[in-house]
């Protein structure tokens, strides 16, 4: 049986499974909004991977090979041998790398031309790849691309795109349990349009700009989150608040374990 979302806004509990929760998000934006452009726009998935080892490297592959054995009823497994006879491999030199996957919704044109960028931030991105966010976001806003940015998680220095305007310092008296969000506009890139909500509130709708000529695109936080707890089954998840980190402060923790006992009585 279904269950819905046991909090008015965002679950923390997810964030214990991001990476799953991200790869949702980032479907249902691409679907949803895919549904609302204009005739003349699109809307796509794309990623990189970051491999880290010796420094920070990212990678985009330009040749897939893809082991299709699990059709047969075979599971995939590594095979060193060389295929071909009289060919001899050079030994390599094997590094045991982190595997990061970056992950982002784009809006074009269909000649290819980047009208928008949405970016559902990640622990990455404000940690091990801060500084390539950060650069990344400055480039395309310099190009003239509408870049938004949603900020769902608790943990970490603040991300968005408010350095320089009034609500720098006004974040800096929120608490962790705000949840950001942040359109920075290609037509007015010193204007932003920031959305702050607390644990306890419902996550807003926010404005998706695309070209000037075109009317912006509503994007329901609320709803997409909704989705993901229901398609993902989170309610499966082991409920306990002790995992969060950073933990709740005492009273949203009381208040958290209230929405958690309703889930499980219901």
């Amino acid at each position: 049986m279904k269950k819905q979302n046991p909090f008015p806004g965002m679950n923390p509990l997810m964030e214990l499974s991001w990476p799953d929760v991200h790869v949702a998000l980032i479907g249902y934006i691409r679907d949803m909004l895919g549904e609302e452009l204009p005739d003349d726009l699109r809307a796509k998935g794309e990623s990189d991977v970051y491999v880290i080892s010796e420094g920070e490297r990212k990678y985009r592959p330009d040749v897939v090979v893809i082991d299709d054995s699990w059709k047969q009823g075979i599971p995939p497994k590594w095979q060193p041998s060389i295929k071909q006879e009289g060919i001899a491999a050079t030994e390599p030199t094997v590094l045991i790398a982190e595997v990061e996957p970056h992950r982002w919704v784009e809006i074009r044109t269909d000649s290819g031309e980047l009208v928008t960028v949405i970016e559902v931030i990640s622990p990455a991105n404000k940690f091990s790849q801060r500084k390539a966010y950060e650069e990344k976001r400055a480039s395309l806003i310099d190009a003239g691309v509408n870049f938004v940015e949603i900020d769902l998680l608790r943990g970490g220095d603040r991300l968005v795109n408010v350095q320089g305007t009034h609500y720098e310092s006004l974040f800096m008296g929120l608490g962790p349990q705000h949840y950001t969000s942040c359109v920075t506009r290609a037509a007015s890139p010193e204007r932003r349009e920031v959305y702050a909500t607390s644990l306890r509130e419902c996550l807003p709708t926010i404005r998706v700009p695309l070209r000037t000529t075109d009317a912006d695109l509503a994007l329901p936080l609320q709803d997409l989150i909704n989705r993901c707890y229901t398609s993902g089954r989170y309610w499966k998840m082991d409920q306990s608040l002790d995992q969060l980190r950073p933990p709740l402060p005492e009273g949203d923790r009381a208040w958290a374990m209230g929405c958690v006992a309703s889930a499980i009585e219901g």
